[in-house]
């Protein structure tokens, strides 16, 4: 951890590219002590870079914002922040001999196995500026891991506990169930009329006005742009004979397009931004809220396929070119009332018609005709010479979840369904559950079709893993608990400028 956090990721590793020329200075507060704005990049970028080594390209910058992550990024920074302090109140102190041995021990400051200390000091002076900054950052992530460490330990695990935590997850059922989808549902019911739509509106307003509460999105529209950019990467603190060199290039730059030269093809020459070179300089869209400040307003300005003037951020300097306007646009709940209405009737008359063919089939399964037999596949209807039963276009068929335990809610191909794993638990083999199961994709009927007990012959065996998991679990709530508690008691104070804003790779 140590590793890749301080040595592959210095501060000066990160370049956000569309934050402010000069942008703000601090991230957040914790109980009067700064978190530095690089520190903040630095957080955003590794959890860019973790997500995107896991999904590769289709994990895109909307969609690290709609996971979130400028907030889990300052709220990683915040709690590291209370632990390191809550070490030093508590008197933890790293040895400058520990200190010392885990810097000789880290390889990227080694040459054939041994610590090189030239190579050490111009690694650090690159990212951190100096081996002090450097041994700072490096004695706090051991305290925190001392700490944290220490937290772990008050997890304690019976023999009576991992007992009964074996029993739970051996313990299992498989149900067959069958489903009718609500949107196959829809697709079958009448379309209501205005008038019909104009009269539930008229009755139902307060569920009106909720839904168009809840599709903002669609009915208020920010302006957006498609846009490209092309970068010149200027340092952070770099010295103003660099700060001039790259203005003059993103001007040359300029100078080029204006003189008729294809935007994509410069940029794919010419950016220093990796993550967009290969396309182009491509970003999708951006609007406010998405990218930074002068970012934003630099490329809302433009108008179809007009390029901006060299925009400074704490990058460099970009270019930006509109490939697409889309202007803003609110509908008001009066223009779209009636639309509302007609999408809450049918989905109410899709509900209905779902449940109601879900009691039948729990009738039926409760009179002892099997589902499979009452709901074949495409595949057993057309072995037994008969039409498969469908809802709209989409064959309804028996299927079965697998084996499952009571310690959760998840079920597998039925997902979280409140009260389904007891309720299967308690239903002997061959039994219909005895209610309908609301889903979320729609109503269903279940059988139970198999049971398996826990073998205590087994339980010697796997003993161990069970306890590991089970001290794994508790010690992941212990922790989140505790830190928690220190956040609650702290003073933190995030600056929103700063955060609000997707710290988005070089592209902004």
């Amino acid at each position: 951890i140590i590793v890749v956090f301080v040595v592959s990721f210095g501060p000066g590793s990160f370049d956000k590219g569309c934050s402010g020329a000069q942008g703000p200075v601090w991230a957040a507060k914790v109980n009067g002590e700064v978190i530095p704005a690089t520190e903040y990049e630095q957080g955003y970028s590794n959890l860019m870079r973790s997500f995107q080594a896991q999904a590769g390209e289709a994990f895109t910058r909307e969609l690290a914002e709609q996971l979130g992550l400028s907030t889990m990024a300052i709220n990683q920074l915040v709690e590291r922040k209370l632990v390191v302090l809550e070490a030093k109140k508590q008197g933890l102190l790293v040895p400058e001999e520990e200190l010392v041995t885990t810097i000789a021990g880290i390889q990227a400051f080694q040459t054939g196995g041994r610590f090189d200390a030239e190579l050490y000091k111009q690694t650090v002076v690159a990212q951190y500026g100096s081996p002090t900054r450097f041994e700072t950052v490096l004695r706090e992530d051991l305290l925190h891991q001392r700490m944290m460490a220490g937290v772990r330990q008050t997890v304690k695990v019976s023999d009576a506990e991992v007992r009964q935590a074996w029993a739970a997850e051996h313990d299992r059922v498989d149900v067959a169930f069958v489903r009718f989808p609500l949107a196959a549902a829809k697709a079958e019911v009448k379309a209501p009329g205005d008038a019909e739509a104009a009269a539930f509106a008229a009755k139902e307003g307060a569920r009106i006005e909720k839904a168009y509460q809840e599709g903002a999105a669609r009915f208020d529209q920010p302006k957006k742009v498609k846009a490209r950019h092309l970068l010149v990467k200027v340092a952070p603190g770099a010295p103003g004979a660099d700060e001039v060199a790259a203005r003059q290039k993103a001007e040359a730059l300029a100078a080029r397009l204006a003189k008729g030269e294809d935007f994509a093809k410069l940029a794919a020459a010419e950016s220093q931004d990796e993550n967009t070179r290969a396309k182009g300089g491509d970003l999708g869209f951006v609007a406010e809220g998405l990218v930074e400040k002068p970012f934003a307003d630099a490329a809302l300005a433009l108008a179809k396929g007009a390029v901006s003037a060299p925009v400074r951020t704490t990058s460099g300097w970009h270019l930006i070119k509109a490939e697409e306007v889309v202007e803003a646009k609110k509908t008001p709940l009066e223009a779209v009332k009636v639309e509302l209405a007609k999408g809450l009737l049918r989905k109410d008359r899709a509900a209905a018609l779902a449940r109601e063919r879900a009691a039948a089939a729990l009738a039926a399964a409760k009179a002892g005709r099997p589902l499979a037999d009452l709901f074949p596949t495409e595949e057993a209807a057309k072995k037994a010479k008969r039409a498969p039963v469908k809802l709209g276009a989409t064959v309804v068929a028996a299927d079965t979840t697998g084996l499952f335990g009571a310690d959760g809610a998840f079920v597998p191909k039925l997902g979280a369904v409140e009260g389904l794993a007891a309720a299967a638990m308690a239903t002997p083999v061959g039994k219909a559950l005895p209610t309908v199961l609301e889903t979320a994709q729609g109503p269903a009927v279940a059988v139970v079709v198999s049971r398996e007990k826990p073998d205590e012959a087994q339980f010697a065996a796997q003993k161990d893993a069970i306890a590991t998991r089970l001290r794994n679990r508790r010690e992941s709530q212990v922790q989140q608990a505790w830190l928690k508690r220190l956040r609650d008691a702290a003073k933190v104070e995030i600056n929103k400028d700063l955060t609000a804003q997707p710290a988005a790779g070089d592209a902004g």
